[in-house]
């Protein structure tokens, strides 16, 4: 699939983003400057060259595109009236922990020592994160309990298989690995062409599928 496709298909471009936000451009622009909003994940530059009857025209063109999550985000600061960038870290944190008490609900076990940190540090790493975006090109569309879903399946898989060292598993470690996948096979990204190589699609379903003779299905 080009590029252009696959931004297409999986994000929106700036003037989308603002259509479904029914906002304009420079109000994006203050929510990022204010640390409130997510950078874009992908940001293009396009050197065009058209031939008409008119002539040869050449120009530069740029775009920003935003995974579609980044929707809900934004309905959730309209609607909360959030402007500074703490009431947005607070409101995060709570969808963010909202989404651990679901997963852990559904009868994923983890705890706090997973994170490798308090929970209010992992916090403050995962929101610089979302604000740049990582979590834009990860997962499939940027929300949150998929971000919740990439951090707790990454976790359980790197725990039962020792950072996916071990050259096999018992039957019991694959009984807890098959959820931990399913989780993540339901919130990772595919990734651009040009990227799949190196996405964690890749290290934490594929290769694993393949070292382990699993399936996820």
């Amino acid at each position: 699939m080009r590029l252009s496709d696959y931004l297409a298909t999986h994000f929106y471009n700036t003037d989308e983003l603002c259509q479904a936000l029914n906002i304009d451009a420079n109000t994006l622009l203050a929510w990022q400057e204010r640390s409130v909003f997510p950078k874009p994940s992908y940001c293009i530059k396009s050197q065009l060259s058209c031939s008409s009857y008119s002539g040869l025209y050449e120009c530069e063109e740029y775009d920003d595109y935003y995974p579609r999550g980044c929707v809900n985000w934004g309905q959730g600061l309209l609607k909360q009236k959030i402007e500074s960038s703490s009431h947005a870290f607070n409101y995060f944190a709570q969808q963010y922990t909202a989404s651990l008490t679901k997963l852990a609900q559904q009868g994923f076990t983890f705890s706090e020592e997973l994170f490798g940190c308090e929970i209010d540090e992992h916090l403050q790493q995962i929101w610089q994160q979302f604000l740049c975006s990582k979590y834009g090109v990860l997962t499939q569309n940027g929300l949150i309990d998929e971000i919740v879903s990439v951090d707790i399946g990454r976790l359980l898989v790197d725990d039962i298989t020792e950072l996916r060292s071990k050259a096999s598993l018992s039957q019991e470690e694959r009984a807890l690995l098959h959820p931990a996948m399913k989780l993540l096979n339901k919130a990772l990204g595919h990734g651009a062409d040009h990227e799949k190589q190196h996405t964690l699609r890749t290290r934490y379903i594929d290769a694993l599928i393949l070292k382990y003779d699993l399936s996820i299905k």
